[in-house]
């Protein structure tokens, strides 16, 4: 999978018929792209221009080392003031993008290609576009989350529920006395030695 940028088109894409049918001709997409850095960054193509959102104010803050909620210990980074700055690309950015239960029937992958010529779309064309019958994929991937949830009930039933006692006996019985017992020895050593 790897890493990707984001690219938003505000410009009119060369849908089909089919994909307008399904509703799939809708210009707020957001799109993956590897053909730009593939830095997480966040692309618009926008009057036939291509543009990277940038922001004037980015600074550390420090996470909460006290915080209850385990994700509040780590720190982010904070942006403010976005701005859009141009970017002069030449050349082609491949950017797709994959729906899943589009009209609950269809999953559907769609591929545009933008050709750049000295920082201007010249053209966009339509790479690929599938559309696949949902039906199998649900039917998986709910088995698959019936056989997690399975494996999981057995896995807590059978380690955690049923050998509590034996646990309890392990830990406090067998590891604290010979831990004990490992320490007084060591101390009698300390006082003959």
């Amino acid at each position: 999978m790897g890493m990707f940028d984001t690219i938003s088109v505000s410009d009119a894409l060369p849908f089909t018929a089919e994909m307008k049918e399904l509703g799939l001709d809708i210009n707020n997409y957001q799109f993956q792209t590897k053909s730009l850095d593939s830095l997480m960054d966040s692309y618009i193509i926008q009057g036939g221009k291509l543009f990277i959102q940038k922001y004037k104010n980015e600074h550390w803050i420090e996470g909460d080392k006290n915080a209850k909620n385990f994700t509040d210990r780590f720190g982010h980074i904070e942006k403010e003031e976005p701005y859009l700055e141009p970017v002069l690309h030449h050349g082609e950015i491949y950017f797709y993008d994959y729906k899943e239960s589009v009209q609950n029937k269809w999953d559907c992958w769609v591929e545009f290609k933008a050709v750049f010529t000295n920082g201007v779309v010249d053209r966009y064309e339509l790479v690929e576009f599938r559309k696949t019958d949902n039906t199998e994929r649900l039917e998986s991937q709910k088995k698959y989350l019936e056989e997690i949830k399975e494996q999981e009930n057995k896995w807590y039933n059978k380690y955690f529920l049923y050998t509590k006692p034996v646990r309890w006996f392990g830990h406090r019985v067998w590891y604290r006395g010979w831990h004990k017992l490992g320490n007084v020895c060591h101390n009698l050593s300390n006082k003959i030695f």
